[in-house]
C-alpha cells in the first residue's frame, strides 16, 4: 500500500513564492560558473576593482576553512525564503533510530541526484526538523573541493554548512577529539549524476570503499540514508558518445570531478527541479571498530554489511514513498 499525502491547497501568491525560492537555488548553483566572469567585468570595466582584490586576498587567507569545519551561520540557514523552498516539493525527514550525541557519524547518502536537493534542504537549512529528531548533533554537508575555491560562492556555501569532501576534512570533524558531529557524504559522488533517471535507482557503490576504510580508522558510525524522489526531479539529456558535448562532459569530469549534464526540470527549464515529493529516510547506525590500519578483508566485510543495510532500508520504505514499489529496486551498477 502506497502512502498518499493530500497536498495543501496553495494560493497563487504562495505558489509564486515557492517557484521564486527554487529558481533562486538554481541561480545560486549557476553562480559557480558566472562568478569569475562577473569579477573580471567588475575589475576591468567598473571603478570597483578594489572589491576584486580584497575578495581574492580574503579567499587566499581563508583558504583552509572549508577543510577545517567550515563556517556555518544560523542566520543564513534560517533565511525566510528557505521555508518556501522546502514546501515547493514538499520534503520530509524520517528517523528510524536514535543517535548518540556523544558519538560521531558518517551519513552515507544515496542517490546523488543532480543537485542533492533533499540532502541540502534536510541537512543544511534551518527549516529542517533535524535538530528535533537528532538532538545534540551538528551537521556538515560535504561538497567537491572545487566548490570551496570560488570567491564569494565558497563563503555563501560555508555559511549554509558546506565543507570539503576530502579525507582531510572528514578526519578533522570525525576524530576522537570531537563528539556529536555528523558529516553528510554523497557516496556516489558527481559521477552518479548521469544516472539521475526518473523512476530508476541506479547507484555507484561497489567501487566506493574509501568511506568504509575511513570509518574504520576513525571508529565513527556508518548511517545509510536514502532520498526517495531525488531522481525524479529532473529529466537528463545524455550526450551521445563521439559528440562534442560528450567529449566536453568527459573532460570536465576528469579535470574537476563534476559532471556536465543537460537537466530539464519544471516547465522545461534548466536546473529548476520538478515539484515532486521528497522523503529522506535515515537508517540505523552501523557500529564499526576503530582500526588503525584496516585490512582489505575488514574493509570488504563492512562494505558488504553496509550494502545489505542500505538495500534493506530501501526495500522496507519503498512501499510508503514510491509510486510503483513492486517494480522498484536498487541497482548497484558499479
Amino acid at each position: 500500500m502506497v502512502e498518499v499525502k493530500m497536498p495543501k491547497k496553495l494560493t497563487f501568491f504562495e505558489k509564486c513564492l515557492q517557484t521564486l525560492a527554487v529558481i533562486q537555488l538554481a541561480m545560486t548553483i549557476s553562480c559557480q560558473i558566472t562568478i569569475i566572469p562577473i569579477m573580471l567585468y567588475i575589475t576591468f570595466f567598473t571603478k570597483y576593482w578594489l572589491f576584486t582584490i580584497l575578495t581574492l586576498v580574503w579567499t587566499w587567507y581563508d583558504k583552509e576553512k572549508g577543510w577545517k569545519g567550515g563556517r556555518s551561520s544560523r542566520f543564513m540557514r534560517e533565511l525566510p525564503h528557505f521555508k518556501y523552498l522546502r514546501d515547493y516539493f514538499p520534503i520530509d525527514l524520517v528517523k528510524t533510530a536514535d543517535l548518540d550525541p556523544n558519538k560521531n557519524y558518517l551519513f552515507c547518502n544515496h542517490p546523488h541526484g543532480l543537485l542533492s536537493t533533499a540532502s541540502f534542504i534536510n541537512f543544511c537549512l534551518g527549516t529542517s526538523p533535524r535538530t528535533e529528531l537528532f538532538p545534540g548533533l551538528r551537521f556538515f554537508m560535504t561538497s567537491l573541493d572545487v566548490n570551496l575555491k570560488y570567491p564569494v560562492v565558497r563563503d555563501y556555501g560555508m555559511c549554509l554548512g558546506l565543507i570539503s569532501a576530502s579525507k582531510k576534512s572528514l578526519t578533522y570533524l570525525l576524530n576522537d577529539s570531537k563528539k556529536g558531529n555528523v558529516v553528510i557524504l554523497m557516496i556516489g559522488g558527481a559521477e552518479e549524476v548521469i544516472y539521475t533517471i526518473p523512476g530508476k535507482n541506479k547507484l555507484i557503490l561497489k567501487k566506493r570503499k574509501g568511506f568504509i576504510k575511513l570509518a574504520l580508522k576513525l571508529g565513527c558510525g556508518l548511517v545509510p540514508v536514502f532520498h526517495f524522489g531525488e531522481n525524479d526531479l529532473f529529466q537528463l539529456k545524455e550526450p551521445n558518445p563521439g559528440t562534442w558535448l560528450y567529449t566536453a562532459q568527459q573532460w570536465i569530469k576528469k579535470k574537476t570531478g563534476a559532471v556536465l549534464a543537460l537537466p530539464m526540470g519544471q516547465f522545461g527549464l534548466f536546473c529548476v527541479p520538478k515539484g515532486v515529493p521528497l522523503t529522506t529516510v535515515v537508517g540505523k547506525p552501523i557500529n564499526v571498530p576503530k582500526v588503525a590500519e584496516p585490512t582489505q578483508e575488514q574493509i570488504d566485510h563492512y562494505h558488504a554489511v553496509y550494502t545489505e543495510a542500505l538495500v534493506n532500508l530501501f526495500e522496507e520504505h519503498k512501499y510508503k514513498y514510491m509510486k510503483d514499489p513492486e517494480n522498484s529496486h536498487l541497482e548497484i551498477i558499479e
